[in-house]
């Protein structure tokens, strides 16, 4: 999607010049109700209706008004809370808050929303894992990173497999940088979540083995709440606060038998030969995440991108250009794709990844800001597949370099040209 519309900062919660675009009033044919807001001089007419909600909500992000998006985002969740839109805006009215009002009592307003919503609708567990995660978002904002990291190590461990999990593993990592440089009023250590452990574990034969389901703490322990964690008094009783644990441990619970049902349905096809290239896929990804979906604290944040990067190409790229069925742990590529080196500017070594989805004849070119060929890094056949070659640059003086990926014989020829940038 490109974004046509100007992007100049000002005004309250941002967005375009009064003057601007952002000044009309959006006019939508009323379906049940009005409802008339106004903020930063602007007059933003809206119906009670979720996909028209949710449209403005859109728009209005898009101009960078914040404060009208939060509150659209709150009218719409409040009222059509088990909408798909509803689900979509719960990330949007976090980024809304995140922009338009940092201080702590927005996001302890904000945290209370969200378990407020696990409270209210113990049903939906889509509504209740997005709502949980964001909770986890909100006491990082708030300075409680022990707790926070608590929260993210409880989703690691229960979707190793997911890119839920995957994510929960990065934001762990960085929230552990935060309470190493500025300490925390933390949580309880170790505070499980209580859901069973589905233990993954690598057979010679490449296949994922399911263990039985097991439940290491009793219920009482873990429905007991993060000591810690601090929460609104006047807007919840300590029986509260335990439903919400339970509704938490509920959703993630019927989500995670749900996706074992998928891996053995899988693993099951994959054994009598009956799995399509797709499902064969899905089910190596699944693999890939459950070996790199760990919670991790590096040392410095240098270490913790090269963690992110590292995980990415495991996940999307083939550090050793290998083309072995065994090795290739990512989905097939579908089109012809040339990655920006990283990184860049280097010194003096960079990698380079594309993306096959025929077998073709490749060459990979580097050339000097004049055109002239500094090295020939692939002249050959591959195969469909990711790739990630590396190139040095020791013997070369500082400046701005050009690779260029060409591939021919596939359906169609394939050329693309990017700029990588020497440092020394």
């Amino acid at each position: 999607m490109y974004d046509t519309i100007p992007s100049l900062r000002g005004g309250e919660g941002g967005g375009i010049s009064p003057k601007g675009q952002a000044n009309k009033k959006l006019n939508i044919k009323k379906e049940k109700s009005d409802i008339k807001e106004e903020h930063s001089k602007e007059n933003v007419e809206i119906t009670s209706s979720s996909k028209v909600l949710y449209d403005s909500i859109c728009i209005q992000m898009r101009f960078q008004h914040y404060i009208n998006t939060k509150n659209l985002c709150y009218e719409l969740i409040n009222n059509f809370p088990d909408s798909i839109e509803s689900i979509s805006s719960l990330s949007k009215l976090y980024l809304s808050v995140l922009r338009a009002d940092t201080s702590s009592q927005a996001f302890s307003t904000l945290k209370t929303f969200y378990e407020n919503l696990i409270l209210n609708h113990p049903s939906d567990t889509a509504l209740i894992m997005s709502s949980n995660y964001l909770v986890q978002k909100c006491k990082v904002r708030l300075g409680q990173y022990e707790s926070a990291m608590n929260g993210f190590e409880q989703i690691i461990n229960q979707n190793p497999y997911s890119y839920e999990g995957l994510l929960a593993s990065w934001d762990y990592a960085a929230t552990s940088l935060l309470d190493s440089l500025y300490g925390s009023g933390g949580g309880a250590n170790n505070l499980e979540l209580g859901m069973s452990d589905l233990e993954f574990e690598k057979h010679k034969d490449g296949e994922l083995n399911l263990k039985k389901f097991q439940i290491s703490n009793s219920k009482s322990q873990i429905l007991d709440d993060d000591p810690k964690d601090k929460y609104d008094k006047k807007a919840f009783t300590k029986e509260d606060r335990k439903v919400i644990k339970e509704n938490v441990f509920n959703s993630y619970n019927t989500s995670r038998e749900k996706e074992v049902e998928i891996i053995k349905t899988l693993e099951t096809k994959v054994a009598e030969g009956k799995a399509t290239k797709d499902e064969k896929n899905e089910l190596k990804t699944k693999k890939v995440l459950s070996e790199i979906v760990k919670a991790k604290k590096p040392v410095d944040i240098a270490e913790h991108i090269k963690i992110v990067n590292d995980n990415i190409h495991v996940l999307f790229g083939s550090a050793s250009g290998s083309t072995n069925e065994n090795d290739i742990k990512n989905i097939i590529p579908t089109e012809y794709y040339l990655s920006q080196n990283y990184p860049n500017p280097f010194n003096p070594v960079t990698k380079i990844s594309f993306d096959l989805p025929n077998d073709v004849k490749v060459k990979l070119v580097v050339y000097d800001l004049l055109g002239r060929e500094i090295k020939s890094i692939v002249n050959n056949v591959l195969t469909t597949g990711k790739y990630t070659f590396e190139f040095d640059g020791s013997n070369l003086a500082s400046g701005v370099y050009f690779y260029r990926l060409a591939a021919t014989g596939g359906a169609g020829d394939f050329t693309a040209v990017k700029r990588m940038v020497l440092v020394k």
